[in-house]
């Protein structure tokens, strides 16, 4: 399927409200309408999102059930109880779930062990399966990280095992809440509460704080944070810029392993490279099989052991990448051979790899735009499910519609994990495709708009605004990072190259200015023959170090050949 042409959205600027702001903040107005175009339009925003500090992150006390969470592991302390730390298979979870092993640890309790389920052949939550596992170790206390909030059954098995449940997570709650001594959850709070958004190992990090009175572990929150895609904004952009600090200041021995085996060094972290380049080599192992293994990376002391578990993540995410590329290959043939694309894609095989199918629906949403569904079906007939879909559908919400046809299912507004019978199978796929139907009737089924900050001119280009672009750190969701985009710029003859791996390089020219853009898995999307003709670039500008030398690089995010004379716009 040839990429889809994106319409550019360019947003207007408040020319007064952006002048005012930057005076009052003593910043470029171009930074001030960057910030402006994120929502922040006084003085006092401003600051709190320039200047993150640890006084933007509510008291955890303020999150219901946190006092009787406490006041439950306490106890678990002055008897001496064995207590289980249960969390999620993904980073989020394995962030979290570190956060509070080392919490316990310096509370005092002298019993502990952490579990997690697999995430190839038990699938996402706390099960009764995994509570009887519990007592047969002789655990009193079990304490959910990045899960739980809908583990009705297993809360259910706990109880019958006279074992004790706190339950910390995240997610939406569907249905009554499970019985539990305590539940801290931010979605039980109102939605303006400044934790709302938060992740599951802030959740964790909150409950580390408030029994032990420390604060401690930021760069963990900050590495569950940025790895679940949560709006950076509020108390999770201020968690994560002062983590990302605590990760250069006071490097984790595993994590300085990782960024090596990734081909950084720690002290050049961002939440890009957390996203990019840590968080699937600690997703790895876990889709392939062994997801104690980035936990283990996470706690170790050992840089002998940290360097082997790293290698390991490494290989297991280059195995990873082979194992997508067939998968995702296989899934477009069969969705191009079914002809016109309806309102949901929902495919199965027996023959996938259940570990690396969410990563291959979230592929396929970007190409297709609809909401997908793709299942592994095991020997045994049992599918597991992972979904993705973009923010204007629910897939949570829409699973939940389908609940009759499947086993279980959970997660978020754009991403979820479901289990279904082969048998089911078919109508699940009815019932899916209708849902998606009747909530995306009359919506624009073309590819979304290119978000596009501002207009402006190869002139305007210079190492101060690249340097005051910084100061927007870090990026993520719901403070993407900043695109620009020129009209009316040559692409300079014998200058386009296709590098290895599908990326290209070419060299523009506006005026008497010329810049080098690179596009990385672009190739595919430049139109022919446009070497010497006027295009349009969007593009994100940023500094390129070669043989010592520094200069401002365009970093591509489209192209559009024959550009609109007179429409480029100078801020």
């Amino acid at each position: 399927m040839p990429p889809q042409a994106r319409a550019w959205s360019v947003a207007q600027e408040d020319r007064k409200g952006s002048s005012d702001l930057a005076a009052s903040l003593g910043i470029p107005r171009i930074a001030a309408h960057l910030l402006m175009v994120r929502g922040i339009t006084t003085n006092e925003q401003g600051r709190r999102f320039l200047l993150p500090a640890l006084d933007h992150i509510s008291d955890p006390f303020l999150l219901t059930d946190m006092r009787a969470a406490v006041d439950r592991i306490a106890i678990a302390r002055s008897r001496g109880e064995f207590v289980q730390v249960f969390g999620d298979y993904d980073v989020d979870g394995i962030a979290g779930t570190c956060i509070l092993v080392n919490a316990l640890r310096r509370f005092g309790i002298e019993r502990s062990a952490y579990g997690m389920p697999s995430r190839l052949t038990e699938g996402y939550g706390l099960m009764a399966e995994h509570v009887e596992n519990a007592r047969n170790a002789g655990v009193d206390l079990i304490i959910t990280v990045d899960n739980g909030i809908n583990a009705r059954e297993a809360a259910r098995a706990a109880r019958a095992a006279n074992i004790d449940l706190i339950v910390t997570d995240h997610h939406q709650i569907d249905g009554e809440s499970p019985d539990a001594a305590a539940i801290v959850n931010p979605k039980r709070e109102q939605l303006d509460c400044g934790s709302a958004d938060a992740s599951g190992a802030t959740v964790a990090f909150k409950l580390a704080w408030a029994l032990t009175g420390e604060i401690r572990d930021l760069d963990l929150a900050a590495l569950g944070t940025v790895a679940d895609v949560v709006p950076l904004r509020g108390e999770n952009r201020a968690l994560v810029a002062m983590g990302l600090d605590a990760m250069i200041r006071e490097p984790r021995i595993g994590l300085v392993a990782l960024a090596m085996s990734a081909g950084f060094d720690i002290s050049e972290v961002t939440a890009e490279k957390i996203a990019f380049q840590l968080a699937p080599r600690l997703n790895a192992a876990g889709r392939l099989g062994n997801g104690l293994i980035p936990l283990e990376l996470l706690l170790t002391t050992s840089v002998r052991e940290a360097a082997r578990m790293a290698a390991e993540l490494s290989e297991a995410n280059r195995q990873r990448r082979e194992i997508e590329k067939d998968i995702y290959d296989e899934a477009v043939c069969a969705i191009e051979s079914l002809g016109p694309v309806g309102p949901a894609i929902v495919l199965a095989s027996r023959s996938w790899h259940a570990g690396v199918i969410g990563i291959v629906a979230s592929r396929l949403l970007h190409l297709y735009h609809r909401p997908v569904v793709l299942i592994s079906v095991d020997e045994k007939g049992l599918g597991r499910g992972s979904g993705r879909s973009s923010n204007s559908f629910d897939l949570a919400g829409a699973l939940g519609a389908c609940r009759d046809t499947l086993i279980r299912f959970g997660g978020h507004h754009a991403a979820a994990g479901l289990a279904v019978d082969a048998e089911n199978l078919d109508a699940f796929r009815a019932a899916f495709e209708a849902e998606a139907a009747r909530r995306l009737e009359g919506m624009d089924e073309a590819a979304p708009p290119l978000e596009i900050d501002a207009l402006v001119s190869l002139s305007e280009l210079d190492p101060q605004l690249v340097k005051t672009l910084d100061q927007l750190e870090p990026f993520g969701c719901m403070n993407p990072m900043p695109v620009f985009c020129c009209h009316g710029v040559t692409l300079l003859p014998q200058s386009l190259r296709e590098l290895t791996g599908g990326h290209v390089k070419f060299v523009v020219r506006q005026g008497v200015k010329t810049m080098a853009a690179v596009g990385f898995r672009m190739a595919d999307t430049i139109p022919p023959g446009i070497e010497g003709q006027d295009i349009d670039i969007a593009f994100t500008p940023r500094f390129n170090t070669w043989r010592g030398e520094t200069s401002i690089q365009l970093i591509l995010r489209d192209v559009r050949a024959g550009a609109a004379p007179g429409q480029n716009v100078h801020l």
